[in-house]
């Protein structure tokens, strides 16, 4: 059961917008892969979550540290949010962190003997930033104590395990790997009888590749959903919106012809949500295979999806063209997505492999395990 997080033994922590998320779920308005496979885990722990709640902490001596860290590497460091729910999370066994945003500064307060809480840290895309920035500066070693402060580590594909665990210097099985999962209850094909006038491309981090993609494409219809600023004024064919609701996403992938993600060569897993929401409502995912690869051996090219290798504009060009011209192939790899999606990436089975670590942790800190009392 979802409880508040003062009376929960498991906490998930999220940067913001999951109690809105959470009421558009239970109207059946959006789907629930984003809270992390708390969900499903609802069924076998007292679960329940914490996030920013609009409190702007500016005023708060720590917010000097919060700006310098989020200038110099790029990324969040939520110490307000972790500080001021900091009761609510030690009274729970294991805390579970589910971007680094919010993992670095609770990491921070384990190592300073403050969260006593076992926390359970996915990391996504950190290591990515660390090597941007430099590994050898003083907060890139400072950032790397904090993470070996966590009592479990994880990512959401074995490249981006590999590259953690390369720039913390530790084995690499001491990261685990979440299969990331989608709803795919939620994720349906809405428009089965439309063939599709655009391909459709969804994503706004700085993993995209729209620059690949838009050399790629010529003069074919094309549909991107992002909020990044793109230079497309003098292409009448392609069309740029980033306000949709997650039903009106659905509609949208329901009625492409196909779908393209197009990725820069990252260690962080990239383009997995937007891959498997399209692949889940019946559609044929182009997507680049990149070192953060998170398809294991289930996202096979030429069956279930098309793969094509990082920032390679002709081979793009090249698979787009093809798929374009053949509406039944786009069915036909379309219907075998949906299938691997149900069979292999729902939310279930990231739950599962999730519920290990939990479990391990609630042994770890005493107690039985998944108790109700």
């Amino acid at each position: 059961m979802i409880v508040p997080a003062s009376a929960a033994e498991v906490v998930w922590i999220y940067r913001r917008d999951r109690r809105r998320s959470l009421v558009e779920w239970e109207r059946g308005e959006c789907s629930s892969e984003f809270f992390y496979g708390l969900m499903p885990l609802r069924e076998r722990y007292r679960v329940g979550f914490v996030e920013e709640d609009g409190t702007a902490p500016y005023r708060r001596p720590w917010y000097a540290v919060e700006r310098l860290i989020a200038r110099r590497l790029g990324i969040g460091f939520a110490l307000d949010l972790a500080l001021r729910h900091l009761g609510a999370l030690n009274r729970a066994r294991v805390v579970v962190s589910t971007v680094d945003t919010c993992g670095l500064p609770l990491a921070l307060l384990k190592r300073l003997g403050l969260l006593r809480s076992r926390l359970v840290y996915i990391s996504q895309g950190l290591s990515d930033r660390i090597q941007a920035y430099g590994p050898e500066r003083r907060l890139a070693r400072w950032c790397r104590a904090l993470v070996l402060a966590a009592d479990e580590l994880a990512t959401l594909s074995g490249g981006a395990g590999a590259g953690l665990a390369a720039w913390l210097g530790i084995p690499a099985e001491r990261v685990r790997v979440l299969p990331f999962g989608t709803d795919h209850a939620f994720w349906r094909n809405t428009a089965p009888d439309v063939a599709g006038t655009r391909m459709v491309s969804v994503g706004s981090d700085a993993g995209r590749d729209y620059a690949t993609l838009l050399g790629a494409v010529g003069e074919l219809p094309l549909h991107i959903v992002t909020r990044q600023a793109l230079a497309v004024a003098d292409r009448a064919n392609v069309v740029v919106t980033s306000a949709h609701s997650p039903a009106g996403l659905r509609d949208l992938y329901s009625r492409s012809r196909f779908v393209v993600i197009p990725l820069h060569d990252r260690d962080q897993p990239s383009g997995q949500s937007a891959a498997l929401q399209a692949m889940a409502c019946g559609k044929a995912v182009v997507l680049t295979r990149t070192r953060g690869w998170w398809g294991e051996e289930l996202l096979r090219d030429g069956d279930n999806c098309l793969l094509v290798p990082p920032a390679d504009t002709p081979a793009l060009r090249q698979v787009v063209h093809d798929l374009w011209a053949a509406p039944e192939r786009c069915r036909e790899i379309g219907g075998h997505g949906r299938d691997t999606v149900v069979r292999w990436f729902g939310e279930e089975r990231f739950a599962d492999a999730l519920a290990d670590l939990v479990s391990a942790q609630l042994k770890a800190r005493g107690g039985a395990v998944g108790s109700r009392a």
